[in-house]
């Protein structure tokens, strides 16, 4: 490799290093903002920014008329917004990907059968090229955003799809959080403020019972107050891997939650970015949480990364989360981990396991270990190990009887901890 290849081989990673902390920072400041129309701006205003567009817009999925509506805020505040302009799903290209849910980037529209001219025409804007992504919360379409004309460039690139495609997976949380939100205060103002937290959690942690390529997860978490701190996901790969998350914030209500949210939009990029490499979201996750997140000083993550052919978890341990194997009836606690993010000064060291047919492999926070019975006893690992020895047809059969289990030992107590529970097996 010449001189100026490797020159230009840095500038590449340097530019996509430099997009990645951007992606980051951003999420840091428009995941916090509830103001529906405030957030409509930033967005858009972000969106020419970090594509380097002349234009951009956002549109909103309206369930009632099936319609992508474009709003804009007035006054200094944004608080009250007004539509600017409204689009059919399947209509032009916006709707085109609201229809199809998929992103797509066109640099020569008026020769595209997909693209409406009507807003140029409205408006007398002249559009060149498009790069438009669609905005799914859990696969639903809350809307669709739009970068047009990119500045200095005859048009856009795989590149910049990506860029697009990674910030709309950061931007969809804190739109589904700022609609959440506003509809609970149009409701019940702050009557009911936290039990609307309470069903915003609630529809970020879904409970999973999934099957994929002869691997079934389940998934289930409790928290101690209305809401709390601890969030888990699931990630599919292009190569059929499946990424793996569960974590903990350490902080309980409605500061917990929102926090959670934060961390759980970030692992989410950080993992599309990276392609679920387990080491690789742990030291980035890690640098931002130390030099960005400042409302966050500990915060436990597994994260892991199973290959579906050759049944090959790779995970890294941080905090106090608790990986257990269980294979012929026999649980066996992996015990590798390290300090809390935002406190790690190595790396974590990256554990490879070698699953078998019929072997479970279940995570579990440290909420359910620390737990106290009406004596004053700690539930404590050995027990929940000695329970997981028991024979055990599929994943939800453990969770279900780990919250058993549970309840048992509270005997009517109320939980004190927040607990989250992963569990999979393998099936063929």
């Amino acid at each position: 490799m010449n001189q100026s290849t490797e020159s230009h081989t840095g500038s590449i990673q340097d530019k996509k290093s430099g997009d990645l902390k951007k992606l980051l920072d951003i999420n840091n400041i428009i995941i916090s903002i509830l103001d529906i129309g405030k957030l409509l701006n930033i967005i858009m205003e972000t969106i020419k920014d970090i594509m380097n567009a002349e234009a951009s817009t956002l549109f909103l999925y309206e369930e009632k008329t099936k319609d992508l509506v474009f709003k804009v805020a007035l006054g200094e505040a944004g608080k009250e917004l007004t539509e600017k302009y409204r689009v059919k799903v399947g209509q032009g290209v916006a709707g085109w990907v609201a229809e199809k849910k998929q992103p797509v980037y066109i640099n020569n529209v008026y020769n595209d059968e997909r693209f409406d001219p009507n807003y140029d025409k409205k408006t007398g804007f002249n559009s060149r090229a498009i790069l438009c992504v669609p905005l799914l919360f859990k696969g639903k379409l809350l809307g669709v955003i739009q970068a047009i004309n990119p500045i200095g460039r005859p048009g856009f690139t795989d590149d910049d799809l990506d860029l697009f495609c990674l910030f709309a997976n950061q931007a969809v949380l804190a739109v589904q959080n700022a609609i959440f939100f506003q509809n609970a205060l149009e409701e019940q103002r702050l009557k009911n403020e936290i039990s609307s937290a309470k069903a915003f959690q609630k529809s970020l942690l879904p409970a999973i019972n999934n099957k994929n390529d002869g691997i079934h997860i389940a998934a289930r978490s409790f928290s101690a107050r209305e809401v709390g701190g601890e969030f888990y996901d699931i990630f599919n790969f292009q190569d059929n891997s499946i990424g793996i998350v569960i974590g903990g914030i350490h902080m309980k209500g409605i500061p917990g939650a929102l926090n959670a949210s934060i961390v759980s939009g970030a692992i989410k990029g950080l993992s599309l970015k990276l392609n679920g490499h387990p080491s690789g979201i742990i030291t980035a996750l890690n640098n931002t949480i130390t030099k960005s997140i400042t409302t966050i000083d500990n915060l436990s993550l597994f994260y892991g990364l199973i290959s579906t052919d050759k049944k090959i978890l790779h995970f890294v341990n941080a905090g106090f989360a608790y990986p257990i194997i269980i294979r012929k009836n026999v649980a066996r606690y992996l015990k590798f981990k390290s300090n809390s993010l935002g406190k790690l000064q190595n790396l974590p060291k990256r554990i490879s396991v070698k699953l078998e047919p019929e072997d479970f492999f279940v995570i579990i926070t440290d909420g359910i270990v620390n737990i106290k019975n009406r004596g004053a006893q700690n539930m404590g690992l050995k027990r929940i190990m000695d329970h997981l020895s028991n024979n055990f047809e599929s994943p939800q059969d453990i969770v279900d009887s780990l919250i058993k289990l549970t309840d048992d030992f509270l005997d009517g107590l109320e939980k004190m901890e927040d607990i989250s529970i992963l569990a999979l097996k393998i099936e063929d």
